[in-house]
This record gives C-alpha cells, sequence and structure tokens, in this order.
C-alpha cells in the first residue's frame, strides 16, 4: 500500500534523504522537549510554523531557557538554531502561530492547554516585527496582551481583509470567538469580550470533547466547530464588513458518528476551504480520516482520507497550488507511531487507499501531532512537517517539492520601471521581473552601494535632476543574482515647484454611512463587499505660471494591490470634522488619476495630468478599488498628503 500511496502521490524523488540519529529513523531529529508538557507539537487546529523571508520558522521549547522560543531552520544541516527570541514561558501552554506578510508581523496566540476549560488562565496574543537586514524578530510594545482567560484544548487566530484579527476556542460546553477591536481604526492590542455568536441553523452546545478552528478566506470568517452530541460539524460565516456579530450558518458533515475534535483548516486563492477531519466511526471499513471542501458558492464535499482500519488521527492539511497537490498528513496508530502522508490532486480530489507513506519515524519510540503552516506552499518554499516523540524530541521532515525552498534553482534578477525619465522630482514605480522564485529583495536606487529598499516592488522618489543607474539583487535559499540598469532613470530639471498639505482630508465607508473619521491619523481605500472612499481638500495659492504636472502624494501605512483611483469634487463645501458616506458630495464621473500598488512605508504618486490649472480650492476623491485596503497617511499623520505642482 506504501508503494501505492508513492506512485500516487508522485513526490518519491522529492523526499529527502533523512540525517538519521539512529537506524530506522526517518526525517530528521530535533531539540529536546524535556521541561515542557508532552505533545508539545499539538493541538489538531494549530500551526507551530511559517514561511519568511527564505526560511523556515517555528515556535519551539528551548530546554536550556525553560520557554518557547522562535526557531530558524538551517536547510544546509536540516538542525533548529534557536533565535533567543522569546515567546511564552508557560511550559503547559500551546500556541498558534500567524505569519501576515502584508504588515510584516508575526502573530502568537498562546494559551494553557488543558482537555477541559476552566478560567483564571490567560490566553496571550504576542506580535512581533520583523527586520529583514539582520532577519530579527522583535517583540512590540504593548505586547503580550490578554484574549480570553481559559484552559482550553486548541486555540486558533485569523486576521481578516480589513485587519481586524479573530480567535476562537472551547468554553465549557461551546465555542466562543472574540476579535480585536476595529472602531473605527483596527487595533491589534485591543480587544473585545469572549462571545458565542448566533449562528442560525446551528447547534452551537456540544460534548465537552468537541473542538473549534477559525480561518479567513475571501473576504470573510470562518469558524468550524464539531458536534459530537449529533454528529455534525458545523461552519459558521462573518462578512469582513459585518457587524462582529453577524453570522450565517452552514453544516459541512452530517451523520450517525460523523463528528469527532479533530480538525485542520485551510484556504486556496480562490477562496475554497478546506477542512480535513476525523470521524468517531467504529467500523473497520468505515471513513474515519476526511476531507471536507466548501466551494466559492458555499456547497459542501467529502472525500474519504484513511478508513477506521488505518488507524489515522490528528490529520492536518496543506496545500500546493503551484503543483495542485492536496497533502495531508496524520499520525498512526491512533495511541502515536509514526507521521503518514497522502496526496490528491487538487483538481480531482481522490486518496489512495491503506495508511500512505511514512514520511517521519523516530525508531527509539512513537511520534505524534504532525503541525505546519497555515500558509499555502509551493516550490518556492518547500515544505516542513514537524512532530514530537515520546522520547521528549522533536522530530521533522523537510519537502523541497521540486522547487527552490533549498535545492532547488537559485533566481535571476530582472526589473522594469515607470517612468524612467521627467522632471525632479521623479517618482518611479519599480516592478520585479525576476525568475527562479526569489525571496528576498535588495534594491539601490542610485548604484552608490547603499540598499535603499527591500520591499519586492517598491516606489522612490528622485529629487535632484540626474542620470541614475538602478541595482537589483534577488535571493532564495539556492543562492542569489545582480543585475544593474545603466543610466536607467533620467531626471531633468523641473520650473518652479509649489507645494500644498490638505486643509481637510477624511475617509468614508459605506458600512458605517453615518461615522466620521476626520480626526484619525490615515486615509483609506477599500473595494470589496463594501467601499472606502477618502476626500482630501487643498487651497492652491501662488500660482503664477502655466501648470506643467500635478502630482498627488500619499505615504503608504498598511499596503495594498492599488492605492486606489483620483476623481475630480466639484463641490468644495465639505470639512473634515463633519463629512460621513451619507453627507459625502459627489464624485466627478472621470477619473483624472490612478494609483498603482501602494508598498508599506513607501511614498506613492499619482499623476493627475492637467487637472489643476490654477489658483483656488482643489477638492479630490480618492476612491477604493482594491480588497485588501490601501492606508495611507492623513495630514493628523506623520507624513501628511501632498499636492505637488510644476509651472513651466
Amino acid at each position: 500500500m506504501c508503494a501505492l500511496a508513492l506512485a500516487a502521490a508522485g513526490w518519491a524523488a522529492a523526499t529527502p534523504s533523512a540525517a538519521r540519529a539512529a537506524v530506522g529513523d526517518i526525517g530528521y531529529q530535533g531539540p529536546s522537549t524535556v521541561g515542557a508538557q508532552a505533545a508539545l507539537t499539538g493541538e489538531k487546529p494549530e500551526s507551530k510554523l511559517w514561511w519568511n523571508d527564505g526560511s523556515w520558522w517555528a515556535s519551539m521549547w528551548s530546554q536550556p531557557s525553560s520557554a518557547y522560543h522562535i526557531f530558524r531552520l538551517n536547510l544546509g544541516s536540516q538542525s533548529w538554531v534557536d533565535t533567543g527570541v522569546g515567546l511564552d514561558n508557560r511550559s503547559s501552554s500551546r500556541a498558534d502561530t500567524l505569519w501576515d506578510a502584508g504588515s510584516g508581523k508575526l502573530y502568537v496566540a498562546s494559551h494553557v492547554f488543558s482537555t477541559g476549560s476552566s478560567s483564571g488562565n490567560p490566553a496571550r496574543l504576542y506580535r512581533y516585527g520583523y527586520n529583514a537586514a539582520t532577519e530579527t524578530y522583535s517583540l512590540d510594545a504593548g505586547f503580550p496582551v490578554q484574549i480570553g482567560n481559559y484552559k482550553t484544548e486548541a486555540l486558533t487566530i485569523a486576521k481578516d481583509s480589513t485587519g481586524q484579527l479573530w480567535a476562537t476556542w472551547k468554553q465549557g460546553t461551546t465555542f466562543v470567538v472574540n476579535a480585536s477591536v476595529c472602531n473605527p481604526v483596527c487595533n491589534d492590542a485591543v480587544w473585545g469580550t469572549p462571545f458565542t455568536p448566533n449562528v442560525p441553523g446551528t447547534k452551537t452546545t456540544f460534548d465537552s470533547d468537541d473542538n473549534s478552528g477559525v480561518i479567513a478566506f475571501a473576504g470573510k470568517v470562518g469558524v468550524l466547530w464539531s458536534n459530537q452530541t449529533n454528529g455534525t460539524d458545523y461552519f459558521a460565516i462573518h462578512g469582513d464588513s459585518d457587524s462582529d456579530t453577524t453570522w450565517a450558518g452552514e453544516t459541512a458533515l452530517s451523520g450517525p458518528d460523523m463528528a469527532d475534535d479533530h480538525m485542520n483548516l485551510k484556504t486556496d486563492s480562490s477562496g475554497r476551504v478546506y477542512a480535513v477531519v476525523k470521524t468517531s466511526r467504529s467500523g473497520s471499513t468505515d471513513p474515519l480520516v476526511m476531507l471536507l471542501v466548501r466551494n466559492t458558492s458555499g456547497s459542501w464535499t467529502s472525500t474519504t482520507v484513511g478508513l477506521k482500519r488505518d488507524h489515522h488521527t490528528r490529520a492536518i492539511v496543506e496545500l500546493d497550488e503551484v503543483d495542485q497537490i492536496i497533502h495531508v498528513f496524520a499520525t498512526s496508530p491512533e495511541s502515536g507511531g509514526s507521521i503518514y502522508e497522502k496526496t490528491s490532486p487538487m483538481g480531482s480530489i481522490s486518496f489512495p487507499g491503506g495508511q500512505g507513506t511514512v514520511v517521519v519515524q523516530d525508531a527509539d519510540g512513537k511520534l505524534n501531532n504532525s503541525t505546519s503552516t497555515k500558509q499555502n506552499v509551493s516550490p518556492a518554499t518547500g515544505l516542513v512537517v514537524l512532530a514530537s516523540s515520546g522520547q521528549r524530541v522533536y522530530f521533522h521532515q523537510y519537502f523541497s517539492l521540486g522547487g527552490s525552498g533549498g535545492g532547488g534553482p537559485s533566481p535571476t534578477a530582472a526589473f522594469s520601471a515607470t517612468p524612467t525619465s521627467g522632471a525632479a522630482p521623479l517618482g518611479v514605480q519599480f516592478t520585479d521581473t525576476s525568475s527562479g522564485g526569489p525571496t528576498a529583495w535588495q534594491w539601490d536606487f542610485q548604484n552608490d552601494g547603499t540598499v535603499d529598499s527591500t520591499q519586492q516592488n517598491p516606489s522612490f522618489v528622485y529629487a535632484n535632476p540626474g542620470t541614475y543607474s538602478v541595482k537589483l539583487t534577488v535571493s532564495n535559499a539556492s543562492g542569489d543574482d545582480s543585475v544593474t540598469k545603466s543610466s536607467y532613470i533620467t531626471v531633468t530639471t523641473a520650473g518652479p515647484t509649489l507645494s500644498f498639505t490638505p486643509t481637510d482630508d477624511a475617509f468614508v465607508r459605506s458600512n458605517h454611512p453615518d461615522e466620521n473619521n476626520g480626526s484619525l491619523d490615515n486615509l483609506r481605500s477599500w473595494k470589496g463587499s463594501g467601499q472606502t472612499n477618502s476626500f482630501l481638500k487643498f487651497t492652491v495659492s501662488g500660482v503664477t505660471g502655466a501648470v506643467s504636472s500635478a502630482k498627488l502624494r500619499l505615504y503608504v501605512v498598511q499596503q495594498s494591490p492599488s492605492a486606489g483611483n483620483v476623481f475630480p469634487v466639484a463641490d468644495t463645501s465639505w470639512a473634515e470634522g463633519t463629512i460621513t458616506w451619507a453627507t459625502s458630495p459627489a464624485i466627478g464621473s472621470t477619473r483624472i488619476g490612478q494609483g498603482g500598488p501602494a508598498s508599506l512605508g513607501t511614498w506613492i504618486e499619482i499623476d493627475l495630468g492637467s487637472a489643476i490649472s490654477g489658483n483656488g480650492t482643489v477638492s479630490l476623491a480618492l476612491v477604493g478599488a482594491s480588497n485588501p485596503a490601501a492606508w495611507l497617511s492623513s495630514r493628523e499623520g506623520a507624513n501628511p498628503p501632498q499636492l505637488v505642482l510644476t509651472q513651466s
């Protein structure tokens, strides 16, 4: 049956040879877990690993420090390196990790483990920033914060498209959710009160052995929970723009003994949800582990992964959308043993019979509780699965997936820019077009030996006239490459320039029609189930000649694929202290400027063409064009907007 699974999986050639600690080991033995509670790679819905900046990282127990630390995987030696950055110091705690590339933040939700639930044991949220230059994490000021006050078997977190964080866990004979406060701005450090949502068509009271997990997908948040009292797995859905208490309910799987508390969730780029779950069936040929898939229209399908006679337990699912493969990992037998893998094509889901292929094994003891990442994997990242042994050590396996997650091809650097010439100050948008799966970027916009940006697609403003060469260096785990374009950017001398900051600016939101945000330090643009637009007003004076160039400059405080589009607003009577969606003036029908990608920590420039010709009051609307939202500094922020006019 193993041979069948290997043939069906098609990955045997990509499996690395194990650096065995003992004859019979499969995979790589890691640090000791002595001093922490047993089975510390559990629990089923949780993820302990993440991929960032070309490396795999993990929340792992540091025996010398008697605390959890951030570890980095050295792919060359397949050994875990303790970074010394502390997480939870409670030996009985377990964690769920979430790397959010958009904000550059690592979130770790940590709770005291118990198969029951009792109050008086805080669940903590840690947030870390990442420094790419030094490859280090640091705890943000004000963290950790308390998000719950119960021991619990599992606690998972997710971040929705608006930036709101969500958490769920079992509390007694029900599940609860909690969320960061987003009124009017999301604040990771401020959380509400945990509550059990009202979910029509479901049963939220369940067996004390049941569990829940949360996932963000396609502008929504979903909570899956098992209910062994009626043999049903339920799914609750919350729209990102809805009130925190608004939820809809679905049945993911139902039938006699079809529910158990084992579950693990992923989503793909189209918004499909994948949940690997366990049943409580007892017949030898009954389905024991199943993969549930929710399509984008909201219907659920189920596929058997393993039967009762295969004795799988504590399954997790990982998605490789590049190769279109679903990976399921599970322990067999249920009491602990080895970690098995089964795979299926994403386009036609079907798993081979039998236990699958052994991918992690400790010859000296039993392994259990495989864990990996919330992120989807690819040949660029590879795949790491971590487990813990009854002999109180970590074990892991690494799969290259045939790509550059280590051992694959190194990248080839290439890029483009627009515009490549113009008058100073000239804002230029750079676009990485490198091949080979780079995971890190270093831009030198003036070829002077100084790295100016580590963003993939940054923008840069050339303040002084001249001709500039640009150098890009890209790298991944297999190597690096550089390209220099000589005399690529030409900046000419501009005529007299005038710069103005807004007299008024504010954003308005269709789902909060009476909300006023004029005192906030940010502007926003978003287009999803709701619409968010920003209004800006300038008093232009001192123009004595013809205006040859008009540009709106905005500083990005939360990145987005698009900053939005600029339209004229004829009515200039609005004020930032009173404007709301309901009272906002009419927006012109002709777009006068189009914003490109909004990269965190950069200025973007939107060319307004000939829209402004002289002195007077100028009113503009920045209309949301993408999801997730772009956040930009307002006039109350550290980098106010600028209207820059150049005269000929």
